[in-house]
């Protein structure tokens, strides 16, 4: 009996070496497997906040990786038919009011989409942050009742929309529960934060997550995944610009 107790300890301890050991690039990468995948369907919506306006919008989205993504949405009646396409690092609108195809590029980039906390930037960016990114595991911290590695991404390269990112990624299920995204100057331009987390078989996604953004005043954007199907059969055609206006 004392063997197997002393060979039961022995893994524990072998264990949290392991687990220990873990650096900042090892937990990105974690955080990756769950919020990447080859393809997805969702429907969800964005519920907005603005003083004391609340808008809510629904929508159904379609994605295969990172570089492409489609969505429409379907309420309420003023923005049916209202569809975004994304392609590597490009974007387009289609507005069924005018019906026109519209380049999302330049200053429109920072521009709010359909008046949330979320910018075109936001809805544009790869989930690939090692790319971008230097990362440094600073530690551990508590966010609610949950222990998080928290991490600190400074730029590699020039082109990103947020110079400095500061991570608290959950120990359990390496989903983000806490983000502060950074200007270069310093400046903290957003906070998102998760509040529920789904279990998709073997993977992990968040399912509701408020995003503020501080440079707008009383301004939050819930956004919450009402259903979602990963590694979904996806007709090539969803993502091309004629499905854009059809």
């Amino acid at each position: 009996m004392k063997s197997k107790i002393i060979i039961t300890a022995a893994c524990v301890i072998l264990a949290s070496a392991s687990f220990a050991e873990l650096s900042g690039e090892d937990i990105i990468r974690k955080v990756d497997e769950n919020l990447t995948f080859d393809s997805a369907r969702f429907e969800a919506k964005m519920i907005i906040y603005v003083g004391d306006q609340v808008r809510e919008k629904r929508m159904e989205m379609y994605a295969e990786g990172s570089e492409k993504s489609f969505a429409e949405f379907t309420y309420p009646a003023r923005d049916s038919g209202v569809k975004y396409l994304k392609l590597g690092d490009q974007m387009w609108m289609y507005l069924p009011s005018v019906e026109k195809v519209i380049k999302i590029a330049g200053h429109m980039l920072r521009q709010s989409m359909m008046g949330s906390d979320y910018s075109y930037e936001d809805a544009l960016e790869s989930g690939e942050l090692l790319e971008k990114y230097k990362v440094t595991l600073a530690g551990k911290e508590k966010i609610g009742n949950k222990e998080a590695y928290v991490l600190e991404l400074t730029a590699r390269v020039k082109d990103v929309t947020y110079y400095k990112r500061k991570l608290w990624v959950d120990i359990d299920t390496f989903i983000p529960l806490k983000e502060e995204l950074y200007a270069k100057s310093g400046k903290l331009l957003k906070v998102s934060e998760t509040e529920k987390i789904g279990k998709f078989g073997g993977r992990s996604y968040p399912t509701k997550s408020v995003l503020r953004n501080l440079l707008r005043k009383d301004s939050r954007t819930e956004f919450i995944v009402t259903k979602a199907e990963f590694d979904a059969d996806i007709p090539a055609e969803i993502f091309t610009e004629r499905n854009l206006s059809r």
